[in-house]
């Protein structure tokens, strides 16, 4: 009886009802992204059954380019998130208001004039104004960079609250998938939003999608094999504050009441394009920044107090100083009171990095330069109180006597100290970051145009009676320091220079008298017959040793030439250290560079990443449209194929309705034959 022209047609009728049902909705999709189109496959019954019924409701499409399509998506949202701040950077950097170039070439501009003129007050006003829009550039720079990491963090905060969304509905999509497969029942249009829920996923963060049964459950993991989504359970993402710098926030991926940080294995996608410019572009460029404005304020400083006011004093610092760096202790460090410090011995050797100390056992400790990742071990390091200068490879030195255990590290131009109960306890941590905050704390510290020190503290006098062509050819203070010799705005000894006669073997002699009493000059000891070259220094030191300052005559003078050296009073038109203070355009104090050339290291080195980025998103796009039109190739909707298919579902239908007619012709004949 099944196998009857009744029941073929019955089963036929069905058959293509339900194609031309499928073909109806591929036809109405054809414009629904992320549809994928559904094929009616059809089988024939087995024998001795005879006719047609549906094997099963087909998607049309490429898991691979599916898969595919998410890494494209991934790398895109990534080099576009990235494109986005590094466009925001590229224009602070360049632009004539915010850019550090133009103030420091307006600044010393200024400062040329006041070379120029050291004794107009004008000249001395317009450049403690451009002093003062030297520091306001330098803060409103180091501003714009802390509100880009306000806005990266919160950014982070949305988009983990979005994956936390998307995570949860592919859970509950897992399931409702599962149920419909258990029952039977057509699940493709679930798969296909199951499919554009984990495109919206990879946006964010890369990810792998593995399934054990076929394709009816999947699980999600990150890239590196952190599971997201198990099944119909979906991890939780959250965001907390850095650890040891909250201002650094880190991912975690939350499973019950165990919690990873996953901030390094994001990979690429919005969320890990977020992280990846904050760590390698955003904060490096602002220690960056932070290291020129502390080589700035501190050179600069250390030249202006070498000079003479129009008071007739020592200059002061030009720039309020930066004092300490930063430093960030563990959370899970076991010392007790800590205290922690941050100085500079060098600021001309300072990189623009952050270091990591660990203490790795009772006497031993290693530091990481984290922008290279060089380690620095205790081990290999000089002792720094035995060491008169700091090597490259570092200097320690340590006290655990008595209660409190001192470590003091010096490396790369700064000192680290660290006090604690005892000795620190092995596993500590401490963060340290010398110059991210510098340029925040700049300030101009002079406010007066008269407290300028533009003039050299000492005058070198030669005798009218001078028959040589020796002159002075520089003069410079070595010591202008608060203890300084010159602080009180005197010499205390004030010397004559006097050139002797050549020695038989032609080497011209001189010797060094205090005149403190000019009618009994005192010859000072050790300065007595020592050998003259022009160009060389002359050191002048106090009576405890210490150097003071130094002068270089040039050319030659004769037997008897005398050259006095005297306190600069009243030397207001003196621009001797007006001069120095400009040349420190051009010196090379940054560690190798000028301050204008580190910024165009920096500025080159910003430009080169933000073009790199750029070139990545544009062949992203172009990467993903293509993934995208391979993949739409596929399971996209032909409107001229599924035309066609309706024209043959439609003509089947017809035909199968013969089958029952042709029955029904049949059925009749045999009921009159009877009767």
């Amino acid at each position: 009886m099944s196998s009857s022209l009744l029941s073929i047609g019955t089963q036929a009728l069905n058959a293509n009802q339900s194609a031309l049902s499928y073909t109806g909705q591929n036809i109405a999709n054809v414009n629904t992204e992320g549809y994928t189109r559904q094929r009616v496959n059809f089988e024939t019954q087995q024998p001795p059954i005879l006719g047609v019924g549906i094997q099963d409701v087909q998607r049309v499409t490429d898991q691979f380019l599916v898969e595919q399509v998410w890494r494209d998506q991934s790398a895109l949202s990534s080099s576009e998130q990235q494109a986005k701040k590094m466009e925001l950077l590229d224009k602070l950097m360049v632009s004539e208001s915010t850019s550090l170039s133009s103030a420091m070439d307006n600044y010393f501009a200024a400062l040329q004039r006041t070379v120029d003129d050291p004794l107009f007050i004008g000249n001395r006003q317009l450049f403690l104004a451009e002093a003062e829009s030297l520091v306001s550039t330098f803060r409103t720079f180091d501003q714009r960079l802390t509100e880009q990491q306000t806005a990266i963090t919160t950014e982070a905060r949305s988009m983990v609250g979005t994956i936390n969304t998307i995570t949860g509905s592919i859970a509950q999509l897992n399931v409702k998938i599962s149920s419909l497969a258990a029952s039977g029942q057509n699940y493709n249009s679930l798969l296909d939003d199951r499919d554009q829920l984990t495109k919206e996923l990879a946006k964010f963060v890369s990810l792998d999608v593995v399934s054990s049964d076929g394709g009816i459950t999947n699980n999600i993991l990150l890239a590196n094999g952190e599971p997201l989504v198990s099944s119909g359970r979906a991890a939780t993402m959250t965001v907390r504050d850095g650890s040891p710098d909250p201002a650094q926030i880190d991912v975690f991926l939350q499973r019950g009441n165990t919690a990873a940080k996953i901030t390094g294995v994001l990979g690429e996608g919005a969320l890990g394009g977020l992280f990846t410019y904050r760590d390698e572009v955003l904060q490096p460029t602002r220690s960056e920044v932070g290291r020129i404005a502390l080589v700035l304020t501190t050179t600069m400083n250390e030249q202006h107090r070498k000079g003479v006011d129009l008071d007739g004093r020592l200059g002061s610092d030009l720039f309020s100083p930066t004092l300490q760096g930063q430093v960030y202790s563990g959370l899970s460090n076991k010392s007790t009171g800590v205290t922690t410090n941050l100085t500079f011995y060098d600021v001309t050797q300072l990189t623009a990095s952050d270091y990591e100390v660990e203490i790795t056992g009772v006497d031993s400790f290693r530091v990481k330069r984290l922008t290279d990742g060089a380690l620095f071990y205790s081990r290999d390091m000089a002792n720094l109180e035995a060491s008169e200068s700091v090597g490259p490879g570092g200097a320690f030195s340590r006290d655990d006597s008595g209660n409190v255990g001192t470590l003091t590290l010096s490396l790369d131009g700064f000192t680290f100290t660290l006090n604690s109960n005892g000795k620190p306890q092995k596993g500590d941590q401490f963060l340290l970051q010398p110059t991210k905050n510098a340029a925040r704390a700049m300030q101009l510290a002079i406010t007066r145009p008269e407290s300028l020190a533009l003039a050299s503290p000492l005058r070198v006098t030669p005798a009218s009676s001078n028959a040589g062509n020796a002159e002075l050819l520089s003069i410079e203070i070595l010591d202008g320091s608060d203890t300084s010799p010159l602080r009180p705005g005197q010499l205390d000894t004030p010397i004559e220079i006097v050139f002797n006669a050549l020695n038989a073997d032609g080497e011209q002699k001189y010797s060094v008298y205090d005149v403190t009493d000019p009618d009994n000059p005192a010859l000072i000891d050790g300065m007595s017959q020592l050998n003259y070259t022009p160009g060389e220094p002359i050191t002048i030191n106090t009576l405890a040793g210490d150097a003071i300052y130094q002068i270089a005559f040039a050319n030659q003078p004769r037997p008897g030439d005398r050259f006095m050296v005297e306190y600069n009073t009243d030397g207001v038109s003196d621009n001797t250290n007006a001069l120095a203070l400009s040349d420190l355009q051009r010196a090379e104090t940054a560690n190798g560079y000028s301050y204008q050339d580190a910024y165009g290291q920096l500025l080159a080195q910003v430009g080169t990443k933000a073009n790199s980025i750029t070139v990545a998103y544009e062949a992203g796009k172009a990467v993903l449209s293509a993934s995208e039109d391979a993949l739409e190739s596929i399971r996209g909707v032909n409107l001229d194929e599924e035309a066609a298919r309706l024209i043959q579902y439609q003509q089947a239908y017809t035909a199968s309705t013969r089958l029952i007619t042709a029955y029904q012709d049949i059925f009749d004949s045999l009921i009159s034959a009877v009767r």
